[in-house]
This record gives C-alpha cells, sequence and structure tokens, in this order.
C-alpha cells in the first residue's frame, strides 16, 4: 500500500513537472506580423475578334512564403500563422474606371483547399483596396496554404465591361506568426 502511494505521489508530481515545463517553454513564444504581397499587372483583352465587346483577363503570380526574413529565421520553429487581413489594391489603371463585371481571386497551393473571393459588378479606380472577408473559412483555407511555407500562386480571372484595359492590383495577406526558438 504504501508502495502505490508513493507511486500515485510520483505520478501526479511528474504531471505537474511536464504542465509546468510547457508553461515555461511558451514563454519563450515569439510573436510577429509577417506580410505577403503578389502584383498582378492584368491586361484586358476583348473576348472575341470583335470590338466593343467585353474583356477577359487571366494572370497569375506566386509567393514564397520564406521570402520573408522572419518567417525564414523561425521555419522550424513555427506553432502558428494566423491571418489576420486580406486585400486587393489597384495600383494603377487604364482607362479609368473599368468594371469588373466578374471575377474571381484565389491564392491555390498543391494538395491544399483553395482560398477564393468572388466580385461582381466592381468599379475599379486607382487607390480602391477591396477587403477579402472570411466568409466562406477563405483565411483557413490561406493559412493551411502558409503553414506548408510552400510556394504558392495567386490568381485573378475574370471579365470586364470594357474590350480594353491594363490594370495592377497588389493582393496583400496580412498574418501573425507565433514560433518558439527552444
Amino acid at each position: 500500500m504504501k508502495n502505490a502511494i508513493k507511486f500515485s505521489f510520483l505520478i501526479v508530481f511528474l504531471c505537474l513537472l511536464f504542465a509546468g515545463c510547457e508553461k515555461i517553454k511558451s514563454i519563450a513564444d515569439v510573436t510577429f506580423d509577417a506580410e505577403f504581397t503578389a502584383d498582378l499587372p492584368v491586361d484586358v483583352v476583348p473576348t472575341s475578334l470583335k470590338a466593343g465587346v467585353n474583356g477577359t483577363f487571366f494572370e497569375t503570380a506566386t509567393i514564397d512564403p520564406l521570402s520573408n526574413s522572419d518567417l525564414a529565421t523561425y521555419a522550424d520553429k513555427i506553432k502558428k500563422i494566423e491571418v489576420i487581413e486580406a486585400s486587393a489594391e489597384v495600383l494603377s489603371i487604364d482607362p479609368s474606371p473599368v468594371l469588373l463585371l466578374s471575377t474571381t481571386l484565389s491564392a491555390t497551393s498543391g494538395v491544399f483547399s483553395p482560398a477564393t473571393w468572388s466580385f461582381n459588378n466592381e468599379s475599379l479606380t486607382v487607390g480602391k483596396i477591396i477587403t477579402l472577408d472570411n466568409e466562406n473559412s477563405q483565411f483557413s483555407n490561406l493559412q493551411s496554404i502558409l503553414d506548408s511555407k510552400e510556394i504558392f500562386t495567386v490568381t485573378l480571372q475574370g471579365q470586364t465591361d470594357v474590350d480594353e484595359a491594363s490594370f495592377t492590383v497588389r493582393v496583400k495577406y496580412k498574418t501573425k506568426v507565433t514560433a518558439n526558438p527552444l
């Protein structure tokens, strides 16, 4: 009976010791903001040979999460990447304005579910910022893509109300990263 009590105390002591170590280890957590951007220069072309009809576009760019120096430093020690904000900003446009009749913006990588946003009847002018929401769990999908730390693709495709135009959109994903160097 004495041995059973000693063994029970030993088990309780070890549990408290390991739980305490995890709490002490979490004190060493490092948290930093990481931003990932891609510029998409878009050239709108007519959907047919006839001028005066709607134009279409399809552009892609890649983002390497490890191009962020902080993320690269802690790449093997990352505990969590939380997507805080996502946006698309119009940097330039000719002619202005351009109406996006139907457009899809997506981030894709390998086997992960894509983070996809759709727009209809969105008027573009220089400086316009489109906030990308989390209505369909896009941030969770984007977080999975970023967690892989692999290069991923950003795609912007759609149709405009003009048959020829050019504009540049900067897609920006803001995150908060937690890592532990221990």
